[in-house]
């Protein structure tokens, strides 16, 4: 389960890093700050496509379908697994038609006794953004009230990091973007494979502060070594 992830670069970092992938983003409606602790039903930036072109949108984490009654099931859907993603009721529809990117730089995972769980942050060791597969869903709270929400997609974590936790998010290398983002093709079955990755050992953990725990908390401190971060806020 992903659960909480950062994305701690400045809006301007985020469009050049997309630009190497080939993505060229904007934010001409809204802007984005370094986030260090998003959690669900926060607002997030996904990248979608839209006639023929890489848009990217704020949307809140946790997908709530379209044809939902309320948002009770918005944090209970912030997470989808890829195994079964192409047969759920609640993913099926977003998966064969609306499927997105979701900009981050890293991810936490707990490990340890649950009254002494250690957080970890998850990254690449080079630090660079990338991006999770996610799907979106649009949803009507009202008849003139559009909200876009969104899942991340899941999957075994590779040895390396499941001594930490079993899943981790789905981070889609460069060459499957354009495909995994494409709304003509809505054929589940020739979108699959698209999450069937290598395993990538670009990523580190790093055990960080428990002051993560509170989603209250959203700063740079998060990143610290829990005595180190003591010491920083004596």
């Amino acid at each position: 389960m992903c659960g909480r992830f950062t994305l701690t670069v400045e809006q301007q970092q985020l469009v050049e890093n997309m630009l190497k992938y080939g993505i060229e983003i904007s934010f001409d409606y809204f802007s984005i700050v370094p986030r260090f602790n998003v959690a669900p039903t926060q607002l997030h930036p996904i990248i979608l496509a839209e006639r023929e072109a890489f848009v990217t949108q704020p949307a809140r984490w946790g997908l709530v379908n379209a044809w939902a009654r309320d948002a009770k099931r918005a944090a209970r859907q912030i997470n989808a697994r890829s195994e079964t993603v192409s047969e759920s009721r609640a993913y099926a529809r977003p998966f064969r038609r609306q499927r997105c990117l979701v900009p981050a730089d890293g991810w936490y995972e707990w490990s340890g006794p649950k009254n002494e769980r250690q957080p970890h942050w998850i990254h690449r060791a080079d630090r660079e953004p990338f991006l999770f597969a996610g799907l979106y869903d649009v949803w009507h709270p009202e008849p003139d009230s559009p909200a876009l929400t969104f899942t991340i997609l899941t999957k075994e974590a590779t040895d390396a990091l499941a001594s930490i936790y079993s899943r981790m998010p789905v981070v889609l290398p460069a060459d499957r973007h354009e495909a995994w983002l494409d709304p003509g093709n809505q054929d589940s079955e020739s979108v699959l494979p698209l999450l069937d990755l290598p395993p990538d050992d670009a990523f580190v953990a790093q055990p960080v502060s428990t002051r993560v725990n509170s989603v209250k908390h959203d700063d740079p401190s998060l990143l610290q070594p829990e005595q180190q971060s003591r010491l920083d806020l004596s």
